[in-house]
């Protein structure tokens, strides 16, 4: 039996890539606007309202790219050196992990405010708080929310930072994998029977 070999990412997976990608690098322009006390309270609660909806959006994605990264087939793996598969292994899964705990953590310190605050995915419907107000859980996952966003923001650099070594250093084409293009799939090879 003769199998073809997948060398580029599925594209439903690299739209959700880069979508994910631009929602977040949005909501890091919106955490910036967030903090501008000069506006008035009827601009920031729109504001906070797009980073929380915006937050929750990415998480979904985050759980649908799982699923599907479990369904679909991956390309063949990178011919490269162990200690890059288990240091981009590493930054992904970080990566991943960052992704979920954020909008958790932004819901229930919303959810735990003591001022409460509706949370209007787009103004569309409620989403509703699993909490109540709690001094002590706010504070928690205030603290939470910005070292994992600081943490993201490492990992965000490390990615990048071994995309363009990849790109432009290495020149290996390894970006390719995870952009948009026809489906590339090697010749076929045999598999042992």
């Amino acid at each position: 039996m003769r199998a073809v070999q997948r060398l580029r990412w599925h594209p439903a997976l690299v739209v959700l890539h880069w979508s994910t990608a631009l929602l977040v690098l949005g909501q890091y322009g919106l955490s910036r606007l967030m903090r501008d006390e000069s506006r008035d309270l009827l601009a920031r609660f729109a504001l906070y309202q797009w980073h929380k909806s915006i937050g929750l959006t990415v998480a979904g994605l985050v759980i649908l790219r799982l699923v599907l990264r479990l369904l679909l087939p991956a390309p063949a793996p990178a011919d490269h050196a162990e200690w890059q598969r288990l240091a981009a292994r590493a930054v992904h899964v970080g990566l991943y992990g960052c992704l979920i705990a954020l909008p958790v953590s932004g819901l229930l310190m919303a959810a735990a405010a003591p001022i409460q605050i509706p949370t209007l995915y787009f103004g569309w419907f409620g989403v509703p708080h699993p909490i109540g107000p709690d001094k002590r859980v706010y504070e928690l996952m205030l603290r939470l929310h910005q070292q994992v966003f600081d943490l993201m923001n490492l990992l965000v650099l490390l990615h990048f930072a071994a995309a363009v070594t990849h790109q432009f250093v290495w020149r290996d084409g390894l970006l390719r994998r995870m952009w948009f293009a026809r489906s590339v799939a090697s010749a076929p090879r045999r598999e042992a029977s």
